[in-house]
């Protein structure tokens, strides 16, 4: 027989430390040895862990070092970044996290005897850290990346825009200028008659022969400017319409050198054109090819120094388009200019003395562009500027209708 009075027992007052005994990734226990780049020391010395995003899921064990009716020991627990309120559990001593996001948390845990919670706990901070994609200088780049896009897309808004406006206002006044060269044009026509008419008699009045000369030498001048400006208003809203016939090359730009043989001559220059021994036939548009070559040694004439020099090369063996080359020896044009040069009124600051409208250029590569061919500004040698003409012998689209003969 036992007899025992129970207002004599003295509660315990051992409070048992707790420790972490475990750590497992995916059920897999972390050995200090084995996976020294995430665990350093024993988890039981460990104070902080720190894990790959891809490895978020862990358990972790512990432990009451209490002897006293162990199965009586009771644990909370808490995740902090996890959970607000604490977690109890009464005999299991493992706990599971399941992919947890990337950043800080602080686990705790907290033993309980004979019904006493133990002030001291036990905390293990855990970091998972971010993918590369999610990191902060990632985000950082993301943010940059979008104000640039942001940036790039509000800029070319303005841009074109901007352009937007320009062209309503290139349109407005090219549609002015043209009204008031059809006009011009008109009036032009007036006095060419009586004009014509003075000059069969001008050989009855030598004393004003000169003078009636001068008038019509400027009104045929007058005219070819007038009928520029509305070949470039044509071609600028396509309704310009090419009559292709089989053109003798050759014929065409002598002719148009020798107009300006006296213009040459008078500002002294050497001025030479080299043709082929064998003449070349191409299908073209008379008209156009005479405005493009009148254009190009123009501005030969007009801009050089001391030669200007127009070459016809030789066509090649089964060769499919020609060449003509004009080079001039004045002002030479700088590379990243020459496109600017071909833009409509575009004119160099070391040439604006001249006189000139500013779209010949303009318009003869629209009237070489509707012959499917090229017109650009070679690299300089030799201190030359030199200008590249490729037109088509056939282009592709008479190819077909109008054969070219042999």
């Amino acid at each position: 027989m036992i007899s025992f009075v129970p207002d004599d027992f003295q509660r315990h007052k051992f409070v048992p430390p707790v420790y972490i005994t475990g750590l497992q990734v995916f059920n897999v226990e972390l050995d200090p040895e084995k996976d020294s780049t995430v665990l350093k020391k024993s988890i039981l010395c460990a104070n902080e862990i720190t894990l790959p995003y891809y490895q978020s899921s862990i358990s972790i064990d512990f432990a009451a070092l209490s002897y006293i009716a162990p199965e009586m020991t009771k644990y909370k627990y808490k995740l902090e970044g996890l959970d607000d309120e604490w977690n109890t559990i009464n005999t299991n001593r493992k706990v599971y996290f399941t992919n947890l996001s990337p950043a800080k948390y602080v686990f705790k845990i907290k033993a309980a005897t004979n019904g006493r919670w133990s002030k001291n706990e036990k905390q293990l901070i855990i970091k998972i850290k971010p993918p590369i994609w999610a990191t902060g200088w990632a985000y950082l780049l993301y943010a940059i990346l979008v104000i640039l896009i942001a940036y790039y897309f509000i800029s070319n808004y303005h841009k074109r825009q901007h352009e937007k406006k320009e062209k309503e206002i290139y349109e407005s006044k090219i549609d002015f200028f043209t009204n008031v060269a059809h006009e011009i044009r008109t009036t032009l026509t007036l006095i060419k008659g009586p004009v014509e008419n003075l000059l069969e008699k001008r050989y009855e009045m030598p004393e004003i022969k000169e003078d009636l000369e001068c008038l019509d030498r400027n009104t045929n001048r007058l005219t070819n400017l007038v009928s520029q400006i509305l070949d470039f208003r044509q071609t600028e809203i396509k309704s310009f319409t090419l009559d292709f016939t089989r053109v003798n090359v050759n014929e065409i730009l002598k002719e148009t050198s020798l107009s300006f043989t006296i213009m040459a001559k008078k500002r002294q220059l050497d001025y030479e054109l080299i043709l082929p021994s064998s003449e070349i036939y191409a299908l073209a548009d008379a008209e156009a090819l005479l405005k493009i070559f009148s254009n190009l040694i123009g501005n030969a004439v007009k801009y050089a120094d001391k030669k200007v020099l127009i070459k016809l090369k030789p066509l090649q063996k089964n060769a499919e388009t020609f060449t003509i080359e004009f080079e001039n020896d004045g002002h030479i044009i700088k590379r990243e200019l020459a496109e600017k040069i071909f833009e409509p009124f575009y004119r160099l600051k070391e040439t604006s003395h001249q006189k000139g409208t500013g779209i010949g250029l303009t318009l003869s590569r629209s009237l070489v562009e509707l012959h499917n061919g090229t017109l650009g500004l070679a690299l300089t040698k030799n201190d030359f500027n030199i200008f590249i003409l490729t037109l088509p012998l056939q282009p592709e689209q008479v190819k077909k209708e109008i054969p070219l003969p042999n």
